[in-house]
This record gives structure tokens, C-alpha cells and sequence, in this order.
């Protein structure tokens, strides 16, 4: 294995603890709770190679669909994903395939890392809020309300702490292989 290979595998394991750990820092809301979770995922997605981004979000989800208590509140198990909750989950993904894709060929800079972390963070709202749709019973406009509104500021405020982060910890996570 090389050097670089051993470096990408070590900093995408740091990052899956980081999301694990931020998935616990909850502030309970009806219906869905504010976490740290989109941070993590973001840092993820701005610092990591598109592939291994990817993977990091999806063994996160995996660990927690076999019933590892890493998702928000200490739960886990595959019926997360059938509440009010899963869209946002599933979406996490997506946030981290897009916004990882959209650095890979814009680039690194602070203004790349806000646009491809506000349509991460963006996709991940909306997912969210129209996966409560059929498992709430919503209409569209009340599932945005629910689910969307309430989370841009807080969304925007993460946002802002990840890219100042990401910045700085570029050059650290720069000897990983970019693919």
C-alpha cells in the first residue's frame, strides 16, 4: 500500500469519526433535530477526494442501517430511514458526491468551497423535506416549512464554519490522492 493511499485511508477514517461524534451534538426540534451531522458531512465533502467522500458518508449510513447507534439521539437501525429523518440521511450522499465533484474540477478556493457547499447543503434540505411528503402525510408547502425553512440559518451558520475550516485544514488533506 502506498504512502498516499495509507494517508487518504487514515484521513477518511478521522472524518467518519468526526461525523459520528458531530451526529450526537443535537439540539432536539419537533420532527427533526438540529445536529451537527451537515458539518461533518461537509467537511467531508470539501476536504476528501470524490470517492472517498462518498465512501466515508456511505459506511456511515451503512453502520447505522445495521443498527450501529451512530445517527442522531444514539439511534440506528434501518428504520431511521423510513421516518421523517431518512431523506435527510440519504441525502448526505448526495451532498458529499456534489459538492466533492463540483471542487474536483472548480477547485479549492473559498468562493468554490461556499457555492459547492450551499448546493450540498441546499440538495440536503430539499431531499429532506420532500422525503416528509409521504411519510408525514405533507403537502409540499408545509414540508418545506417543516423541514427547509427552519434549517437555512442554522444551515448557513455550519456552512460558513466549515468552509473557514476547510480552508485551513487544505494543505493537510492535500497529500491525499485526488481522483
Amino acid at each position: 500500500m502506498t504512502k498516499e493511499k495509507i494517508h487518504s485511508l487514515t484521513l477518511a477514517g478521522i472524518l467518519l469519526a468526526v461525523l459520528v461524534v458531530c451526529s450526537q451534538i443535537t439540539i432536539p426540534l419537533p420532527l427533526v433535530p438540529l445536529t451537527l451531522q451537515t458539518f461533518a458531512i461537509g467537511l467531508i465533502a470539501s476536504l476528501l477526494p470524490v470517492s472517498y467522500a462518498v465512501e466515508v458518508v456511505f459506511a456511515y449510513l451503512v453502520l447505522g442501517a445495521i443498527g450501529l447507534p451512530v445517527f442522531a439521539g444514539f439511534s440506528g437501525g434501518f428504520a431511521v430511514f423510513v421516518g421523517p429523518t431518512g431523506g435527510y440521511l440519504v441525502s448526505f450522499v448526495l451532498y458529499a458526491l456534489v459538492t466533492s465533484l463540483y471542487l474536483k474540477y472548480r477547485g479549492h478556493s473559498f468562493i468554490d468551497l461556499v457555492v459547492a457547499n450551499v448546493i450540498g447543503v441546499l440538495l440536503n434540505l430539499l431531499v429532506g423535506s420532500l422525503w416528509m411528503i409521504p411519510v408525514l402525510h405533507l403537502s409540499i408547502k408545509a414540508a418545506l416549512a417543516i423541514g427547509f425553512v427552519p434549517f437555512l440559518i442554522p444551515g448557513v451558520i455550519k456552512l460558513l464554519v466549515v468552509v473557514l475550516l476547510a480552508g485551513r485544514l487544505q494543505n493537510t488533506f492535500s497529500n491525499a490522492p485526488q481522483n
